[in-house]
């Protein structure tokens, strides 16, 4: 129906109404106004509005200042068809064409909650306005603000979510069980009832498919027959059981992106309700072995949703994440962001996705820091620097395109990827040189890495989560992300049946001597000890690590009542010593009787095992310099350091780009114990043990593990890009990075 509660008194009140709106919400006056910056682009990227303390309008082709727009708070920010018109919603609803400097029309507050815009057609000219819990009202645009329709909404019943159409045809509203499809052209309604309380709602570019929230089910719903076409259900994120938000779906509407609790995003085909990828958010503890989730702040998606750029808890850049495998990207931002303290307040991508605008706040950079900067994607370098009190934009100087120094140019210009999704774990085997890997793509992949080559590759029905071999290279086993155990004989991959451990997603596996007994970690607060023979659980570990403040015998009494969840396992060969790691510490079991052990004799407080047949561990140790740590080979047989190799400080595991602030260290032996791989941060070293001596060091990006090849010829670096580099003994240089011809991005 059309809308008559607009009275005469209302439109006299229009001006009172707004000039005591900016008093009242000036930025000057309130700071907290505007919590945060916002930025808008035009449809072809070349305007850019941005909202600080004051609106300005660039032309980021010229690099100029356009117009400034002061007193004007906005939520949320449109540039419109017409030239020089900007729509500013927020307590009240401002149309302004900044060329003229006049404002041309404006809806004056209502309550003390904002309006919130649902839609604006640039086709029809119409937009869609929330009033609260109050009303919908849908308008039509010019010189005067025209109110087509206004739908009152049901206060009484439990309203979860208001969505309107991209081209301002269509609204619905979700009350409990049923959505509400209003044909706003018209006055048909049409309901349709789920299974379930309706949490969220979102339409798709195309106005005809509609996301339906309900917890971690995902229904779509084609509004022409106002059918449901495709339900989606989302994995709980690291076990926790957190809700999802619907965030965007992609341009051509193919794909939705979710929000999947706070450190993991996922990416759903529309059509088929399939999850093509999951990120997640996540960093490598390499002192305690384990992946530890990590929350984002601030976070932009591509309008294609196929990228995602953010800062998170743990990372001390900006950093970019391809959605569509799950992997994350070169960062966009380093040694400038490289600081503690550096918070994003905006991340805004451009239309086209070359370009990213940033806010810093912290940073090193005081060309960016404090400032609306746009940065290049493709060079992940700041390019304009635009201050609303300059009428031009700084030029900073262009930066070459990163590139990891290891990889030859041709190596560069093929990306060199192992897998089409996140890689999740990597092994090698202990007698034969080969390389295993997984990923969330569900391929279990066998390579020849001296040689480069993919030998064969196995399709699981759900992904692996965890590998391991047992002592003679004679056995694969894989943990699912489901709990099951399957198991392969690696001279013919002959499959043996495989076993249900009910312990969920498989955390890490470790075998026994004698290839009987495996020790399998899970989310369940135990470790099973399971014998493949008679597949009966012989022991079950409940790992309950010591307060940080326990002393001697009042330890016991200061035990987690329930077990920790263990993230890793270690064996360290030659002894019974087998180790379990939780994100709050470490503890180790004899494995003859299964009994907790204080502290074996010959163990230093921090170890990490290297391996089978190597009954040598890795450590950490203090210098006399208080700020200073050593990576060292330590002897338990002896009980002393085998062999002294790099001293670093706090500051040398900190990166300059991506992904934790701490990126941690790593050491590995080869089987002959002649030579040793330590990584610190992103720096690879290779030491001739005999000597002593560090023979050469190189930079890998993003480097993970540290891996021999059986004969000791080639070092193995996974890194978290989904790429492997092979590095040669035998020329002292890299080799190549693992490529799968198949997977292109």
């Amino acid at each position: 129906m059309m809308m008559d509660g607009w009275t005469g008194q209302k439109i006299r009140n229009v001006a009172w109404a707004t000039v005591l709106f900016l008093l009242v919400l000036s930025p000057k006056n309130a700071p907290g106004a505007v919590s945060r910056a916002s930025a808008a682009f035009s449809d072809d990227g070349r305007l850019l509005v941005v909202q600080m303390e004051e609106l300005a309008v660039w032309n980021l082709e010229t690099k100029t200042l356009l117009a400034k727009i002061p007193d004007l708070p906005c939520l949320q920010i449109v540039l419109m068809k017409q030239d020089g018109w900007v729509l500013c919603v927020g307590h009240s609803v401002t149309l302004y064409d900044w060329k003229n400097r006049t404002a041309v029309a404006t809806i004056p507050s209502e309550s003390r909650e904002p309006y919130q815009l649902l839609a604006y057609s640039s086709e029809t000219d119409q937009l869609i306005l929330r009033h609260g819990n109050e009303a919908v009202s849908v308008w039509q645009l010019g010189k005067k603000l025209i109110p087509l329709k206004h739908i009152a909404l049901d206060q009484k019943k439990d309203l979860s979510s208001v969505a309107a159409s991209p081209d301002a045809r269509q609204l619905a509203i979700a009350q409990g069980h049923s959505i509400h499809l209003y044909d706003l052209s018209g006055t048909t309604i049409r309901d349709v009832t789920v299974d379930g309380i309706v949490r969220e709602l979102l339409f798709a570019p195309n106005s005809a498919t509609l996301a339906v929230n309900m917890s971690r089910a995902v229904f779509f719903i084609e509004t022409n027959g106002a059918t449901v076409s495709a339900r989606a259900t989302l994995p709980s994120a690291e076990g926790t059981g957190a809700q999802v938000t619907l965030r965007l779906f992609s341009r051509d509407s193919q794909r939705l992106v979710a929000e999947n609790g706070e450190s993991s995003y996922a990416l759903v085909d529309v059509s088929t309700g399939k999850l093509v990828a999951l990120t997640e958010f996540l960093y490598e503890d390499h002192e305690r072995g384990v992946r530890m989730s990590s929350h984002l702040h601030t976070v932009d998606i591509s309008a294609d949703g196929e990228y995602l750029v953010g800062q998170s808890d743990h990372l001390s850049t900006l950093q970019i994440w391809d959605l569509s495998t799950g992997t994350m990207l070169p960062d966009l931002c380093g040694h400038d962001c490289r600081h503690m303290g550096t918070r994003a307040a905006l991340l805004k991508w451009s239309p086209t996705g070359a370009k990213v605008i940033v806010v810093l706040q912290g940073g090193l950079n005081p060309d960016v820091d404090g400032k609306v900067s746009v940065w290049d994607v493709s060079s992940h370098s700041p390019e304009l620097v635009l201050d609303s009190g300059q009428p031009q934009a700084k030029v900073l100087a262009k930066r070459t395109a990163s590139q990891d120094p290891v990889a030859p140019p041709t190596l560069i210009a093929a990306p060199a990827f192992v897998h089409g999704m996140a890689v999740r774990a990597v092994a090698t085997s202990p007698h034969a040189n080969l390389l295993v890997t997984t990923s969330d793509d569900g391929l279990l992949k066998i390579w020849d890495p001296g040689q480069g080559m993919l030998l064969r590759q196995l399709k699981l029905p759900v992904p692996a989560s965890a590998l391991a071999f047992s002592a003679d290279g004679a056995i694969l086993v894989v943990g699912s992300a489901q709990g099951e155990i399957r198991l392969w004989e690696t001279h013919s991959w002959r499959e043996f049946p495989s076993y249900a451990s009910g312990q969920g997603q498989i955390k890490a596996l470790q075998f026994l001597p004698g290839n009987r007994v495996l020790v399998i970690a899970g989310e369940q607060p135990h470790v099973s000890v399971v014998d493949l023979v008679t597949r009966t659980v012989v022991k079950e570990l409940v790992h309950s690590s010591r307060s940080p403040a326990c002393v001697g015998k009042a330890c016991a009494k200061k035990r987690a009542v329930q077990g920790e969840i263990v993230e890793g396992l270690s064996f360290l060969d030659g002894t019974a010593w087998l180790m379990t790691i939780s994100r709050a510490g470490r503890v180790v079991w004899d494995s003859e009787t299964w009994r907790e052990v204080e502290k074996p004799a010959g163990i230093p407080e921090v170890w990490s095992s290297l391996g089978w047949n190597q009954p040598l561990i890795w450590t950490t140790t203090q210098t006399r310099d208080p700020k200073s740590m050593m990576l060292a080979i330590w002897d338990p047989k002896r009980n002393v350091v085998w062999a002294g190799l790099d001293i670093f400080t706090k500051r040398d595991v900190e990166v300059d780009h991506g992904p934790p602030v701490a990126l941690g260290t790593s050491v590995a032996l080869d089987p002959q114990q002649r030579w040793a791989a330590t990584r610190v941060g992103e720096h690879i070293s290779v030491w001739d043990l005999s000597a002593q001596a560090k023979r050469t060091t190189f930079h890998v990006m993003m480097p993970s593990h540290l891996h021999w090849t059986s004969d000791g010829k080639h070092l193995i670096v996974s890194t978290l890009t989904r790429k492997i580099l092979v590095w040669s003994l035998e020329t002292m240089r890299p080799s190549h990075y693992l490529r799968d011809p198949t997977v292109t991005r």
